[in-house]
């Protein structure tokens, strides 16, 4: 067989393949038909948003088991049974033959809302700065850290049913403690295990400077206001789950809700179609702990 006849062989199959036409499953039109084996069927999802769009770092593999712990596992099976039937079948997560159709467990999209508890602690003072007198021009330099900082440590006090003892990267708004200290957003990595403490850190301190001329016979000298803050807060990261869950037969067999179609070994279920309520597929990790919020303005000079 020559070389030219085997090229042909291979555009003539690559032309077959692209001009498979879609097909409907599991609650979505965007299906692909795909051809495993000679002898095996499979029907699956192709959706962008199985895949870790928001990076692994957020994101982790969903197991069958924590599957099962789902809020809406059992509507998920009630779907499969309605939809193609009852009998032998194995149910999967990840098939390693789809890596582009993953099912993950995710942070929910957005920062992680912290709640003040309580009445904040605050104290204010105003200090004075030392600065350089420059030549003999009458002239002073000044230079202060102005800004805002926030530091704070926090307890795990219910783990999720879903990815326990996963370390993941998760974005926090922290909140406004009054109107001279602003929200402000920062990321930290959370570990979903009973009792485990991760810490947030924001520090927005720039160095401002300021050069005072000296009235005759005055002396100047830079002031700062610091404005003190201790509180309480508390949180709630939401784990869900996305993705297929496989359902693999021991028959191939037609789905109910398409009569008119071929016959298949396996069928893939997506979670968020079925489970349309986020509170059937999700569980949430709370936590608590304190922050010491430091606000530093009104940075100026004051002459006697």
């Amino acid at each position: 067989m020559t070389l030219p006849y085997l090229l042909s062989i291979f555009v003539c199959g690559l032309q077959l393949a692209s001009a498979l036409p879609a097909s409907k499953i599991a609650g979505s039109a965007d299906i692909n038909h795909v051809i495993q084996h000679t002898h095996e069927d499979v029907y699956y999802r192709r959706d962008s948003s199985f895949i870790y769009a928001r990076g692994t770092s957020s994101c982790t593999p969903l197991t069958l088991d924590q599957a099962k712990l789902l809020p809406g596992w059992s509507k998920i099976q009630q779907y499969a049974t309605n939809t193609y039937g009852d009998g032998g079948v194995n149910i999967v997560v990840n098939p390693p033959e789809y890596p582009n159709a993953p099912a993950t467990i995710c942070l929910q999209d957005g920062p992680i809302p912290i709640t003040v508890q309580g009445t904040p602690s605050c104290t204010s003072s105003t200090g004075n700065i030392a600065g350089t007198i420059t030549g003999t021009t009458g002239t002073m330099s000044l230079s202060a850290q102005q800004g805002l900082s926030n530091t704070a440590t926090w307890t795990v006090t219910q783990e999720s049913s879903l990815a326990v003892g996963v370390s993941l990267s998760a974005t926090f708004g922290l909140p406004a403690v009054d109107s001279v200290t602003a929200s402000v957003t920062t990321t930290a990595t959370i570990t979903n295990s009973l009792s485990k403490s991760f810490s947030t850190t924001v520090d927005n301190e720039q160095t401002q400077s300021l050069t005072v001329n000296i009235p005759e016979g005055k002396n100047c000298v830079g002031v700062l206001t610091t404005k003190s803050c201790n509180l309480q807060g508390t949180g709630a990261a939401r784990f869900v789950a996305s993705g297929s869950v496989w359902f693999n037969y021991d028959d191939a067999r037609v789905a109910k809700n398409a009569p008119n179609g071929g016959k298949h070994y396996k069928y893939a279920v997506d979670i968020a179609s079925v489970l349309t309520n986020i509170d059937d597929r999700s569980s949430s990790m709370t936590f608590s702990g304190a922050m010491q919020v430091s606000s530093k303005t009104n940075f100026g000079s004051k002459c006697s």
